[in-house]
This record gives structure tokens, C-alpha cells and sequence, in this order.
């Protein structure tokens, strides 16, 4: 946008400048400095307004439509009274349960558990001899690299030109996510056609007659008419799937086209489309976590559904980089993406045990309670010095490292067993806490991982082996 304007102002300044230069060159008029700013500055800015003000307008128009929408969206999650048992309020504090069924996150740090070690080490930025500032030099970014590559051979086995740059990259991530989670969303599909045919006739026809589930012929080549086999399954009504993506991105990303090829990717699993809802998200750094908050309380009430949740950004691409240099001459950028498969808690899926559970304490004056709650052997995790406990503020703010040692200390949790997630991400921070958040499913397994954040100071979230569930809670 700063590029158009620039250009439209450029182009109208040497149009009217050579204009008016050759008039006062045939008349031999002297200009004033007045005459020199009214006529080469004020006239050719007033012009390039008034031919760009259709576009303004436009953009204007859609960013006021996306915004309130994001903000209706954020308001029924707030304030909608949902029956539920999954939100649980014990002396003032609310509890939310969720089922975590698969959980993969990727970044230039590695994927997964590897994310985790390399936080140990704190694995600075690379150069990046793709990417400049504004005298030509490399930068540093936290480019993935292994990316680099899924985009070359995505471009041999294409024909057409597709998007480059930036949106590219989101998109080639997106498609990643869903191809890590394919293993489980075939599974969902499975109960998905079992639940249809126990519970809805309708929808059981519509998967009769659905591409994925056919077989034409059995095995002496004669058309197959058996009934389908039926089994009683815990009731399932339909996958929901939520992109995440950055706020700046809502003027430029084509919804409508990323909502059919994840509509296409999930048929091709053999769900109908009548059971899949899309919805994308438009998050702020300022108000992501509560709106991320908001939908994990969302999703704990949502019972006989399943969501798909994709976190997403990339902000490595040179035409980005450039107008964010025009503020810091040290921008550094990153890129990153993470997914979850999750249900209210008394969800179940055929032949799938959910890995952990996610415990969201929301309210909360008093942690060390909750902690003696929810880890009845809180002795054996203070003792031992592997890290288990996620923030995702700034390391390097002092006074957030005062208050959030304040609110650990009943609980004599110490600093070493801090890992800050913040780092890694530059300042690519829009969706940076989700991703920090959606990262804890991969600390160690044998101890109830914690989640915290300055920016919800009363919500703490622990992670728990299933073994370990606590229905008091």
C-alpha cells in the first residue's frame, strides 16, 4: 500500500512539475517559495488523493466490515451461555478441560520435542542472504529452511504461478499442518461416517454416496451392493477447523480460496462437506492470547463436535521486511506454524487416545491452590531441575520478571524451571504466545506442563498425562 501511494505520488509530482516548470520557463516567471510549494508539493499530493480515493475508501470499507466481525465473533464467545460441564468454578476459579488428540508445531528452530532442547541452548538467528535492509546487507531472520525446499518441489510439480513471497510461504505451512494431522483427521473421518450412520439417515446417505467411501467392485469384479457395516459410536456432528493468522494479513488473504482447498483436503479424507465448518481468525498481538483463550472456552463447550485448530506466520519476504525497516533498522523476522486436534473433554474418538489433557484456570488468585490441585506430587516437580513451566512474556523486561516471580513463589517454582518461548520469534509476535502455548504439549511427558502469560494474569493452564486427570479439578 505504501509502495502504491509512493508511486502515485511520484508519478503525478513529475507530471505536474514538468508541466508547470515548462509554463514558467516560456512565461519567464520567477517562483517564490511559496509558489514552489503550492504548485510541486500541495497541487500533485491533493491530485494523487482525489485518484486514490476509490481504493482508500474500498480498503477502508472492508478493514471497518473484517473488524466487526472479528469483534462480533469475540463477543459471542464472551458473552454466550453455553451449557456445559466442561467449565467448572471451584471457589471462584473457572476450570476448562480439553482433550488434546495430536499436537505438531514447526519452526527454525525444529519441530516438536527438538523445539523444546534448542530453547535450552537459545538458538540464536541465522543470516539470511535472501532478505536485506535498506543498504543491501543480509539480515538475520528465523527462516525455516526446510521450507525452502517443500517450495521448490511444490514449484517443479506446478504448472501455474502461484502466490509468491509471503503468502506463499503461510499457505505451503498450512498445507504442511494438515498433512501432519492426516493420520488422525482420516481417523475423525471414520467416526465421523459411524456417527452419520447410527445417528442421522441423512447424512449416512450423503456418505454412501460420497467418492471415499465406495467400493465399486469386490473381489470377483462385480459391483459391490452390501450393506454397510454399522457400528455404535459416541455421537460425533462435525469438524471444525480454525485458522489463526495475523491481523495484517486481513486486507490481502483470499478466504474463500484457503476455505476450498482445506473443504477439498478434508473430502479427500472422505468427510462430507456438510460436516466441516472453516473459520479464520484475524489476531492482534494486543488482544491474541484472550481471543485464544476465548476460543479454547469455546471449543470446551462445543460437545459432539472436534476442532482443528492451525496457528500460522511467516513474515520472511523482502517487500514485507522493507516497510517494517521504515520503523527498525533491526527488524527481525520469523516464521512458524503449529496445530492441534482438540474436543470438550467427554469427547471420545474411536481408536484414539488423547495424548494430554489441557486444564485452563481462569480467575485465579491464589496459584498455589490450583498447583496443589492439579499436581498432588508438586514436591517431586520442584526438586527436579528440568524446566516445566512455559512463559511466554519478554525475558528482557525486568519488571515482568519481577511480577511473574511474585506469583510463583507460593509454589516455590524458581527461575530455572522458566523456559521463555519469546526469543525465538523475533518480532514476529502477533501469533508468537499462541504458538508458545500450543508448544507446551511437548514438554516432558512424565510432568504436568504450565502456561503462563502477563497478558491473562489470573489464567494459568497445566497440561496433564491422562493418567494423571484429576476429576476434582
Amino acid at each position: 500500500m505504501i509502495k502504491l501511494l509512493l508511486g502515485t505520488f511520484c508519478s503525478i509530482f513529475l507530471l505536474v512539475g514538468s508541466a508547470v516548470i515548462y509554463y514558467w520557463r516560456d512565461i519567464q516567471f520567477a517562483p517564490s517559495a511559496l509558489d514552489l510549494w503550492s504548485y510541486l508539493i500541495v497541487i500533485p499530493l491533493i491530485l494523487s488523493l482525489i485518484l486514490l480515493s476509490p481504493y482508500l475508501i474500498s480498503r477502508a470499507y472492508q478493514a471497518n466490515q473484517k473488524r466487526k466481525a472479528q469483534q462480533q465473533r469475540s463477543e459471542q464467545q464472551n458473552t454466550a451461555d453455553y451449557p456445559s460441564e466442561n467449565a467448572v468454578k471451584s471457589d471462584g476459579v473457572q476450570w476448562l478441560h480439553l482433550n488434546i488428540f495430536s499436537s505438531f508445531t514447526f519452526n527454525a528452530l525444529g519441530e516438536n520435542k527438538s523445539i523444546i532442547e534448542q530453547l535450552k541452548n537459545f538458538k540464536s538467528p541465522e543470516l539470511d542472504y535472501d532478505l536485506t535492509n535498506g543498504y543491501g546487507l543480509p539480515v538475520l531472520s528465523y527462516r525455516i529452511a526446510a521450507l525452502d525446499e517443500m517450495l521448490e518441489n511444490q514449484q517443479n510439480e506446478q504448472d501455474d504461478e502461484e502466490e509468491q513471497g509471503r503468502l506463499q510461504r503461510i499457505k505451503a505451512l498450512i498445507q504442511y499442518q494438515l498433512e501432519q494431522q492426516t493420520e488422525i483427521l482420516w481417523q475423525i473421518a471414520e467416526h465421523l461416517k459411524q456417527s452419520a450412520f447410527f445417528y442421522d439417515n441423512e447424512l449416512a446417505y450423503q456418505y454412501r454416496m460420497h467418492p471415499a467411501w465406495i467400493d465399486p467392485v469386490d473381489h470377483t469384479g462385480q459391483e459391490e451392493d452390501r450393506p454397510v457395516q454399522v457400528e455404535q459410536v459416541s455421537r460425533l456432528n462435525r469438524l471444525n477447523i480454525h485458522v489463526l493468522l495475523a491481523d495484517n494479513l486481513v486486507h490481502v488473504w483470499n478466504e474463500s480460496s484457503n476455505n476450498k482447498k482445506l473443504l477439498n483436503f478434508a473430502e479427500s479424507l472422505g468427510i462430507i462437506s456438510q460436516q466441516i465448518h472453516i473459520e479464520h481468525h484475524f489476531l492482534s498481538h494486543e488482544t491474541g492470547y484472550q481471543d485464544w483463550l476465548n476460543l479454547l472456552q469455546h471449543v470446551a463447550t462445543q460437545s459432539h463436535e472436534i476442532s482443528l485448530i492451525i496457528n500460522v506466520d511467516s513474515e520472511i519476504d523482502q517487500e514485507f521486511l522493507d516497510e517494517k525497516t521504515w520503523l527498525s533498522d533491526h527488524y527481525l523476522a520469523a516464521e512458524f506454524s503449529s496445530s492441534w486436534c482438540l474436543t470438550a473433554q467427554n469427547q471420545e474418538i474411536n481408536h484414539i487416545d488423547a495424548l494430554r489433557t489441557l486444564k485452563v484456570a481462569l480467575n485465579v488468585s491464589d496459584l498455589s491452590t490450583c498447583f496443589h490441585q492439579v499436581v498432588p506430587h508438586h514436591s517431586q516437580h520442584i526438586q527436579q531441575e528440568q524446566p516445566f513451566v512455559l512463559i511466554l512474556d519478554d525475558p528482557t523486561e525486568i519488571k515482568m520478571i519481577k511480577k511473574t516471580n511474585q506469583v510463583f513463589a507460593p509454589t516455590l517454582i524458581e527461575m530455572h524451571h522458566f523456559l521463555f518461548t519469546q526469543p525465538c520469534f523475533g518480532h514476529t509476535q502477533q501469533l508468537a504466545k499462541i504458538f508458545g502455548f500450543m508448544l507446551g504439549m511437548h514438554l516432558p511427558e512424565d510432568l504436568t506442563a504450565m502456561i503462563y502469560s502477563l497478558d491473562q494474569a489470573s489464567t494459568h493452564a497445566f497440561f496433564q498425562a491422562r493418567i494423571e486427570e484429576n476429576p476434582s479439578a
